[in-house]
């Protein structure tokens, strides 16, 4: 065995281990039972999941286990990526059971960190119901009478209204028929639907890679297994992987019918509008055939229009409305708070929206003339999966680095796409902020709500609040450097193509000539 392979074996090892350890704290914790970082959830049936034990658990205690967890997960993937670029093997069915064993783990114990599946539960019931949770929030039905899983809700979210599209929102009224007057039951559903979508997004990715045993291995460990992903979006049941899970699945279908691809990625859109990204990369990619483009688009349209028409206009309204916010956690948020100091509010959130654009083309650009080429096999000459998989990749990339409103699960379509992509210096850039991002969100709820299990001391609270509006934005606008100087470096030019073109002087021949 050459001595590069036995160091690829060795990181191997040591990443499936930090995959196993990084789940393992995550599971417990959520056994633990309601804490300030695990959800509090009524009407239990003791023998459905999830499951927990009711310990009362410290608040440090838990968070502290979180925050290793992830940190775990995150070095865990950057082995992964070492191991793998340095030969390491592993059977592929194997790791297949570690991707689907892993996610299984983590769906049997509560949610975590974010009380967001409690409004997408309360907005299924809302809806089944007979009401349209786009226009009544929580706080307006509950006003009618008690519920306990509109109750359950935690602020600020009680006086939301839904911002999501009508597949999502069935999603949450078919959970909502199943669990009926069961927050357990509901939210178990949706943890369920949101599992079940990051397999099929693995699998799918698995599937495209083609015959290449590397490019499997890959994909497995950086999407379908990405502990990072398990804790940032399944154990907090966020819907993004149903929208990315039905990206992906026209990704699958893009090289067989561009209409058939178009419709999907419109039922992608109407899961959530921030996936129109990967609209825009296959569009990219079609660039050379007007013919199919317009194939494409109105696909994508009819999709789009015929179920947002299903809901109403409303709907879509209220999709759009959070364009406009800026996370906690992002530099955007820091340049608000300093500028606003003496300049209107409003003009310094235009100015940040403006610079975040021209950020995402910038970074966009730039990533496009060095980001290695896709995994995805060309199969034939016109297939523009490969191109449409790797566009993707870069913006979904460039999009999560200069969105003002960011989050970690936000991720998952970079990393479900960077996984389909050749090793590169990315990889571990964006590890950093992955972690990093994720670390910002523990406990990641409010701890003043009445339905947060234990109360957040005074020290955790300072800490929680120094990573998320101090150190989160330093990591983030670091790693946001990072891919520019390491861009730069590999040749990368700031505006490499030559329109618009300037006019040339004629030569004094050809002037002369002209007289």
């Amino acid at each position: 065995m050459s001595a590069d392979l036995e160091l690829g074996n060795k990181y191997g090892r040591r990443a499936v281990v930090l995959y196993l350890a990084c789940t393992a704290l995550i599971v417990a914790v959520g056994l633990l039972g309601p804490s300030v970082v695990v959800l509090t959830l009524t009407g239990r049936h003791p023998w459905l999941p999830s499951y927990w034990f009711n310990t009362k658990p410290n608040d440090w205690l838990v968070s502290v286990l979180i925050y290793v967890a992830i940190a775990l997960g995150g070095y865990g993937v950057y082995l992964a990526t070492k191991a793998l670029r340095h030969g390491w093997a592993p059977r592929v069915d194997r790791l297949i059971a570690l991707g689907i064993g892993t996610t299984a783990a983590i769906t049997l114990v509560p949610p975590m960190a974010s009380g967001d599946v409690l409004i997408y539960a309360a907005y299924g019931r809302i809806m089944s119901f007979g009401g349209d949770p786009y226009s009544a929030s929580p706080a307006d039905t509950i006003r009618l009478g008690y519920d306990p899983v509109i109750a359950a809700t935690e602020r600020p979210w009680q006086g939301a209204r839904s911002v999501y599209g009508p597949i999502a929102t069935w999603v949450q009224w078919l959970s909502s028929l199943i669990g009926g007057d069961s927050a357990q039951l509901t939210v178990w559903m949706l943890q369920l639907s949101v599992a079940i979508s990051l397999v099929v997004t693995g699998l799918v990715l698995v599937k495209l890679v083609g015959k290449d045993l590397s490019a499997k291995r890959r994909v497995i460990m950086l999407s379908l297994a990405n502990p990072l992903l398990l804790w940032a979006v399944l154990a907090g049941a966020h819907n993004d992987s149903i929208a990315v899970m039905f990206a992906v699945l026209a990704l699958w279908l893009f090289r067989r019918h561009v209409i058939l691809a178009g419709l999907m990625i419109g039922v992608a859109g109407c899961t959530k509008l921030s996936i129109g990204l990967v609209g825009v990369a296959m569009l990219w990619a079609l660039r050379a055939d007007r013919r199919k483009c317009l194939y494409f688009c109105g696909a994508g349209a009819v999709a789009m229009g015929g179920l947002y028409a299903i809901v109403g206009l409303q709907a879509f309204q209220q999709a759009r409305s959070q364009t406009s916010f800026i996370s906690t956690g992002t530099p955007h948020k820091v340049l608000l708070s300093f500028f606003t100091l003496f300049l209107p509010n409003g003009l310094v959130r235009t100015f940040i929206a403006i610079l975040a654009w021209v950020g995402l083309v910038v970074v966009a650009i730039l990533l496009s003339q060095v980001l290695p080429k896709s995994l995805v096999p060309q199969t034939h000459p016109d297939d523009p999966t490969p191109a449409a998989i790797r566009y993707t990749a870069i913006y979904a990339i460039a999009w999560s680095l200069t969105a003002m409103y960011s989050l970690p699960w936000y991720d998952v379509i970079a990393w479900a796409a960077l996984a389909a992509v050749a090793a590169s210096k990315v990889d571990a850039l964006m590890v950093v902020r992955t972690t990093m991002l994720a670390i910002a969100y523990v406990p990641g709820r409010d701890p003043h709500a009445r339905q947060v299990a234990a109360s957040l001391s005074d020290s955790l609270e300072f800490l929680s609040a120094r990573l998320r509006d101090t150190l989160c934005p330093a990591i983030e606008a670091a790693v946001l450097i990072g891919i520019i100087v390491w861009a730069r470096r590999n040749g990368a030019q700031w505006w490499p193509y030559d329109w618009p073109r300037r006019k040339q002087k004629p030569l004094p021949e050809q002037a002369a000539e002209a007289r």
